[in-house]
Order: C-alpha cells, then sequence, then structure tokens
C-alpha cells in the first residue's frame, strides 16, 4: 500500500523503497535529460479560437512546420488552402485526405502553386483573384522554406535565381503583393493575419541593395547558411515595408488597415529539412544524424513545439491592437532586433528594387517560355498540328464554358448562331441574336420613316401587290 511504503520511508529511511540504489544512481541523470528536454521544448501557446468559417492560404503545408499549422487549423474548423507544386500528386491527394479524416473537415484543398516558378505563383493568384464576389481570406501561413546543405553546388529556380533567395524570398514577396487586392478587400471587422517564417541565421546573412540576388558575388557552398539568413532577413524587411504600404492605403469606407504581417522564429526543429541540412544530402550524412539523434532530440524542438509561436501570433487577441511587422519568438515579441529592420529608408529600397527584379524576370521567363512552345510546335508533325488547332478552335468555341477573352466571345456567339440557324458570322449588318424581336419592330420603324419622308422606291417595295382575278 502506498501509506505503508510512505512510513516505512519516514521511519526507516529510502534504503527500503525496492530498487532504491537503481533510483539513486540513475534518477539524477533522467531528471536532469528531463530538464534540458523541458527547456529546449519552448514555451507553449496557451490562447484558444474559434477559427469555423475562416479560410486560410498556406504554403508548406504538407511537411514540418506547416503541416503541423495545417492540422491545427483544421481541427479548429477552418478551410485551407494548401499551396503544392503540382496538384496531379498522388502523395499530395492522399495526404489531403488524410488530414480530412483525421481532423474531421472536408474544407482542405490543395492548389498548384509552385515557389520555384514566378510564373506559377502568379497564375495561382490571378485564379484566386478571379472571383466576384472576393474570396474570403483570412490569413497566409508562409511556412515553405528551402535550405541547401553545404557543399552542394549553386542551384537556381526556374527564373535562374539563386534557389534560397527565390523560394524564400522572391516567391513569398510576389504571393503576397500579388495577394494584395485580396487582402484589402476583406470586411474592416475581418482579422487578417499573415505569417512569415523567419530563422536565427538571419543575424548572419547580410543585404546587398546591388545585388540582391547573389548574382555578381560568388555563392558560399562552404557556408550556404550565408545565403539562407540574407533570404530571411529579406523577408524581414519585406514584412516592414509592406505593412507601411497596407496602413497607407486608403478604404473606400475609410476604415483603418485590418490586415497584419508578422514574423515568427520558430527556433531549430527536428523536420525534413534540417535533416537534409545537417547529413549534407549524403548517406554518410545521414548515417551520423541517425548516431547522433538522441542528441538532436534532446536540445530541438519537434515540429509541434516549434508551431506554438505560430498558433500565438494567430490566436492571440492583442495583435490586431498592434501594428504589424513584429518579430515573434517562443511567443513572445522579440523587441531586440538587427539594425536593418528599423531602417525604412532601405526597407523601401529593397521592396522598390525587388519589384523591378521580379519584373525582369517575369519578362525574360515569358519570353524563354514562348521559344520553348515555338520549339516544340516546330518539332510537331503536320496532322497533329492540324489536330491541335481544331482541338484549341472547339474549346474556345464550346459556349458552355466561360470566355477569356474576346475573341472566345465573337467564337461562342458564331457558335450559338449556326446552333439556331441563322449563319457563323458576327459581322455588323448580319441577322441579330434574336430576329423576332429585334427585327421585326426596327422594320415597321423603318417602313414608317420611308412613307413619311416620301420615299417612293421603299413605298413601292413595302407596298403589297395585287393580282388580278
Amino acid at each position: 500500500m502506498p501509506i505503508d511504503i510512505i512510513s516505512s520511508v519516514l521511519y526507516d529511511g529510502p534504503e527500503v523503497i525496492p530498487g532504491w540504489d537503481y533510483i539513486k544512481t540513475y534518477g539524477p541523470p533522467a531528471l536532469t535529460l528531463a530538464a534540458i528536454k523541458y527547456y529546449f521544448a519552448g514555451a507553449s501557446n496557451t490562447w484558444e479560437r474559434d477559427l469555423h468559417g475562416k479560410v486560410y492560404i498556406i504554403t508548406g503545408g504538407t511537411t514540418g512546420l506547416g503541416a503541423q499549422v495545417a492540422y491545427e487549423l483544421a481541427t479548429r474548423g477552418a478551410q485551407l488552402i494548401l499551396l503544392v507544386r503540382s496538384t496531379e500528386d498522388i502523395w499530395v491527394a492522399d495526404f489531403v485526405e488524410d488530414l480530412r479524416d483525421k481532423t474531421n473537415n472536408i474544407l482542405i484543398y490543395a492548389e498548384q502553386c509552385d515557389l520555384n516558378s514566378l510564373h506559377s505563383v502568379r497564375l495561382f493568384a490571378t485564379k484566386w483573384l478571379d472571383n466576384q464576389p472576393p474570396r474570403r481570406l483570412d490569413g497566409v501561413v508562409c511556412c515553405a522554406a528551402e535550405s541547401i546543405p553545404r557543399g552542394k553546388a549553386r542551384q537556381v529556380t526556374v527564373d535562374g535565381v539563386e534557389r534560397q533567395l527565390g523560394i524564400n524570398y522572391l516567391a513569398n514577396f510576389h504571393l503576397l503583393t500579388l495577394l494584395g487586392p485580396s487582402l484589402k478587400v476583406q470586411p474592416p471587422d475581418r482579422d487578417v493575419r499573415v505569417i512569415l517564417a523567419t530563422c536565427s541565421t538571419q543575424s548572419l546573412g547580410d543585404v546587398d541593395v546591388d545585388d540582391l540576388l547573389w548574382e555578381k558575388k560568388r555563392y558560399p557552398s562552404g557556408q550556404p547558411w550565408k545565403v539562407y539568413g540574407s533570404s530571411k532577413l529579406l523577408l524581414g524587411l519585406f514584412a516592414k515595408e509592406y505593412q507601411r504600404r497596407l496602413n497607407s492605403y486608403e478604404r473606400k469606407d475609410k476604415a483603418p488597415c485590418n490586415i497584419r504581417i508578422n514574423l515568427v522564429n520558430p527556433g531549430l526543429m527536428r523536420t525534413a529539412s534540417t535533416r537534409r541540412f545537417i547529413s549534407m544530402g549524403t548517406i554518410l550524412g545521414l548515417i551520423f544524424y541517425m548516431i547522433f539523434y538522441p542528441i538532436f532530440f534532446l536540445f530541438f524542438k519537434s515540429a509541434r513545439q516549434g508551431a506554438q509561436s505560430v498558433f500565438f501570433t494567430l490566436f492571440a487577441p492583442i495583435f490586431p491592437k498592434l501594428d504589424g511587422g513584429n518579430l515573434i519568438q517562443e511567443c513572445k515579441i522579440i523587441t531586440k532586433v538587427r539594425t536593418e529592420m528599423t531602417d525604412e529608408g532601405l526597407q523601401k529600397e529593397v521592396f522598390e528594387k525587388t519589384e523591378e527584379l521580379i519584373e525582369k524576370l517575369e519578362k525574360q521567363s515569358a519570353i524563354e517560355r514562348k521559344k520553348q512552345a515555338q520549339f516544340e510546335e516546330s518539332k510537331k508533325p503536320l496532322a497533329e498540328k492540324i489536330r491541335a488547332k481544331n482541338a484549341e478552335l472547339e474549346r474556345k468555341s464550346n459556349i458552355y464554358e466561360k470566355p477569356a477573352t474576346p475573341e472566345e466571345l465573337d467564337l461562342k456567339l458564331n457558335r450559338l448562331r449556326q446552333s439556331i440557324g441563322m449563319g457563323g458570322s458576327g459581322k455588323q449588318g448580319d441577322l441579330p441574336l434574336f430576329p423576332d424581336v429585334d427585327l421585326a419592330p426596327n422594320s415597321a420603324v423603318s417602313s414608317g420613316n420611308d412613307k413619311a419622308n416620301g420615299n417612293p422606291t421603299t413605298a413601292r417595295k413595302n407596298k403589297p401587290v395585287k393580282r388580278k382575278a
């Protein structure tokens, strides 16, 4: 009985406890390890928020930090739009179905938006904005990031930009600026929050306005964290400047800005990205990671523990009352930041320079896509070209689909005219679309005007002919 053991310990000492020698030997080290683990697990979010009916866009929502954020938001009833490289990937389809089953929430969708391509980002944003009335949007959580292991050669995106800068900075910049109209039209009483995941390595980065994308400097393959840190530092400058621009936007209802952009540092986590970085993308590195995994388990957070600061930024009611551009770490706002984070002139210059770079890159990308399309078209046999042309014409003239251009509208009208026996030409002077409604009144009015104006030719044409018996 517990009472007997306690009384025995009080009167006879702890030696009467079974296994006391083992407890005395291994207990202090175990308690020390537990205390270390508890400390490095970080702070936990204590705020709650009902998210039923709210809509969030999440990047990187299928793995690591983003997957934990997606699970938590879906559990609370939010509608999620997960941005993925391809919606045709079987793994993505299975992930979405599993997440729906685990959270009992069917309002989870995947949309194609490859952050490796500025054109793909623009296609998604255009699709999102092409809706009337504007779609609801309660927040954007940007968790996707790219970290290149040490010793790897320079890698580039589809647009030819260094991969870490292209995905971590340019893609997020492009996505949020394109979604600006959707953010601005949200009702004034809607609490819109944008979260950008950052990292402590931003302290190792630097900002060179004349070479933001490391095009002139030699790529430091032995220290890739410098480029990674620079991408996160640039992301922080963007958050500050974009928040000011949103604040200065004058709404039609004269309401104050209801959008808050904040940076979140989740800390060191045991995610796939961290594992790839430590293992340097090699088999030997992976063996090293597995051997020292107990140490990483002790000092690194799990993805859920790292997501606590994200939950705090999303749920805490204090943030709508504060200005945006805050750095959150361990569920509290960090006030000691780098000097670049307080330099408004630098932030504005970097923002404008990035806009110019994106415009230039998109133009170059469009030219390359056109050249590639022409090259592939030239290799096709003539019969295939004719079939493709006929299929495209059939698609554009399909009256059951919404026209995208004035040309498609004309083709659809011509198809409709043909279907009701009015010919296939939409030129001026042809029969109108509804002859019984449009033609008869105009003819009667025209005939009456001709008689009134004394036009004998028209009067004779309109006069009925009498036949002799």
